[in-house]
């Protein structure tokens, strides 16, 4: 076992159940050592599907008693942070979701935590990691460097009536910050460097309530490149893709769906996005943990941990994130 990374969980949730606890579980050199969630119940039925040796209702004592490398803290963001800070304090190394936190001052204070504690971190940017975006996005770049990217994360449908506000977890939190950041993420990622300017546009439409649900952007960064971003949740049911441009190539990314890639001198070359999925990863009912980046962020992570050197989408770039999103807002209302 010693060649194991030892892993723990808080949150024995629907999205713990779904993506991470499987994606570890493939893992040969990972160890689930324990899992704590406040509903007993909950945290057993899922250490009894996972074969995890041990639970807890309480982190504390889960953290003490079992003595984790890593932890897996998958908690809606209003409860996120204690636990977060806990683990970060112990020198523990960190994974969290998407957002890192309710507000920039607290994933600062996180960020602060983590480089004084020396951890490795990463929030679950997991679109980062799609096995088409990442193949394709590399042969642009063996042309020259990305000059375009548009994203676009389109959500909606039935799933979310338009008589009620669009804030998410109950109204603590508006849909960009929590959902539409992917798409933040993703345009950062693809375009590099530092945001130099912003123009936007933000609207409500359709609901009540004071949370923006349509939001379009255009951001140019220190890299030359210039990102396209498109958010709504009042449009399909759900729609995640991206374009990249570079030097008489482009390429379009939609993970769930197809993908292609044009070059000038070649033509047009089309491919299933699954093709590009690992042989590694899940087997079972839900496989698209494979192809749609969540097996490769939870591998991405746990290599990172092993070779000493931080994830790409540590918790002081995830800030940038954060930070772009507000600066979103600032000038697009």
């Amino acid at each position: 076992m010693a060649d194991k990374v030892r892993v723990g969980f808080v949150g024995a949730g629907a999205l713990a159940n779904s993506i991470h606890y499987p994606c570890l579980a493939s893992m040969p050199d990972v160890e689930l050592v324990a899992n704590c969630d406040l509903i007993e119940e909950k945290a057993k039925e899922t250490a009894e599907r996972f074969n995890i040796p041990q639970t807890f209702n309480n982190y504390e004592e889960m953290l003490s008693a079992t003595d984790p490398q890593v932890v897996y803290v998958i908690m809606p963001p209003q409860d996120l942070f204690a636990p977060a800070a806990a683990v970060l304090e112990q020198g523990r190394h960190l994974f969290v979701e998407k957002p890192l936190a309710m507000t920039t001052r607290q994933a600062q204070m996180l960020v602060y935590l983590a480089e004084e504690h020396s951890c490795l971190t990463a929030v679950g940017f997991q679109r980062r990691h799609i096995p088409a975006l990442t193949a394709l996005k590399k042969r642009v770049e063996e042309r020259g460097p990305i000059h375009q990217a548009t994203v676009s994360f389109l959500k909606g449908g039935r799933n979310r009536p338009l008589d009620k506000p669009a804030g998410v977890y109950g109204g603590v939190i508006d849909p960009l910050t929590v959902d539409g950041i992917h798409a933040v993420d993703n345009v950062r990622f693809l375009c590099g460097g530092e945001v130099e300017e912003v123009s936007a546009r933000v609207r409500t439409r359709y609901m009540p309530g004071p949370y923006a649900n349509e939001i379009s952007a255009l951001i140019s960064f220190s890299t030359g490149a210039v990102g396209i971003l498109s958010f709504s949740y009042v449009s399909c049911v759900s729609v995640f893709r991206a374009e990249i441009n570079g030097r008489d190539v482009s390429a379009y990314v939609d993970a769930a769906s197809e993908s292609y890639i044009r070059l000038a001198d070649e033509g047009k070359e089309v491919h299933d996005s699954q093709e590009f999925a690992t042989t590694e990863g899940v087997s079972g009912d839900d496989e698209s943990v494979n192809w749609m980046g969540f097996w490769h962020e939870d591998r991405h992570f746990i290599d990172c941990v092993k070779e000493g050197r931080q994830p790409s989408s540590h918790f002081a770039d995830a800030v940038k994130t954060m930070e772009l999103a507000e600066h979103i807002y600032r000038v697009g209302t």
